[in-house]
């Protein structure tokens, strides 16, 4: 009898209560699930909207807040096409100074009181340091070398960085050393990477000869040169008697150890590399068909032959420098 009633299938009362409350805890917490399903996702989409809107919309607009304008008014010759004082910019990372880059910008020039009179009517942000526009300097190239210190020396004296004349306003020589005679951080610097574009790069081939002396053996030293390798063309003279003439207007000054007779060779990469002490290591990037030179020589840009003529005499260099040249203009 008593195993009969313990078996029999009939629910004790608090079994039946226990069933009976279940069914609204499952819906209760359906109900949250379905809550929170609709509302995370929600969430983090309003949070990555809000971090877009609250975060720099480029990385430039960090390096602006960073860079700091340096005039260098104690040098009364650094003055720019202008006669304005000329400035450079700095931003310092957090590495103790240790490594540098310094970029020296390009712009065209100017060889005449006519052309530079045009240059200052239709060019004027090229003729001035007073209005650089930051978020379109410091960009490009400056974007991958974040753990660097980097000085940026815009272009104003339209003369190669060459010229130190009163006279014609061009001082692009006196501008470029100013900035080495007043920066004292390159002091504590292990590594320097220095960088030309076009007027920029010609400034470096003139004036690092001169300026190479001045920094310990121990700084690791590099050089990028950037759509400035000239070379003498002579099937067209029409280039290198713009340039001559733009050295006189400007009152060029060479470095003592270029002892070549005509005086614009020593801009030409071939020569002036000759110059630069075998630890430096050089990149020479050059378009083979360089809208620049064939304008200045007035060369058809179907005229392979420039090209090829341009392509040797890097080849020859080839034992000296790297060389990325790109057939595109």
């Amino acid at each position: 009898m008593t195993s009969s009633v313990s078996s029999s299938p009939i629910s004790s009362p608090n079994l039946l209560k226990s069933k009976t409350y279940s069914k609204p805890y499952h819906i209760e917490i359906g109900i949250i699930v379905l809550f929170l399903c609709l509302t995370i996702p929600s969430l983090i989409v309003l949070s990555l909207i809000y971090r877009r809107q609250t975060l720099p919309s480029s990385p430039s607009s960090i390096f602006d807040d960073n860079f700091h304008q340096i005039s260098l008014i104690n040098y009364p010759n650094a003055r720019c096409m202008d006669n304005s004082i000329a400035s450079y910019y700095v931003r310092l990372a957090n590495n103790r100074h240790s490594r540098w880059l310094i970029y020296f910008d390009g712009g065209w020039f100017c060889y005449s009181k006519d052309s530079c009179d045009f240059r200052r009517q239709f060019s004027p942000d090229l003729i001035t340091t007073k209005n650089i526009n930051q978020k379109k300097f410091f960009s490009g190239i400056l974007h991958s070398f974040k753990q660097y210190n980097i000085l940026y020396a815009p272009y104003c004296s339209s003369d190669l960085w060459s010229g130190s004349s009163n006279l014609t306003h061009s001082h692009g020589y006196d501008i470029f050393h100013a900035i080495f005679h007043q920066e004292n951080y390159l002091q504590h610097a292990k590594q320097i990477l220095f960088v030309g574009f076009s007027a920029g790069g010609l400034g470096l081939l003139l004036n690092l000869p001169d300026l190479f002396p001045k920094f310990s053996s121990h700084i690791d030293l590099r050089v990028i040169i950037d759509s400035a390798w000239f070379f003498d063309y002579s099937d067209n003279p029409n280039g290198i008697s713009k340039i001559n003439q733009g050295m006189i207007y400007w009152n060029t000054q060479i470095s003592s150890s270029c002892q070549l007779e005509s005086r614009y060779k020593c801009l030409l990469g071939s020569e002036a590399i000759k110059l630069f002490p075998s630890s430096v290591k050089i990149l020479i990037i050059q378009s083979l068909f360089d809208l620049t030179q064939l304008y200045l020589d007035k060369i058809n840009l179907n005229a392979y032959d420039f090209s090829l003529k341009l392509r040797d005499n890097l080849r020859q260099s080839s034992h000296r420098i790297s060389i990325f040249a790109p057939s595109c203009p």
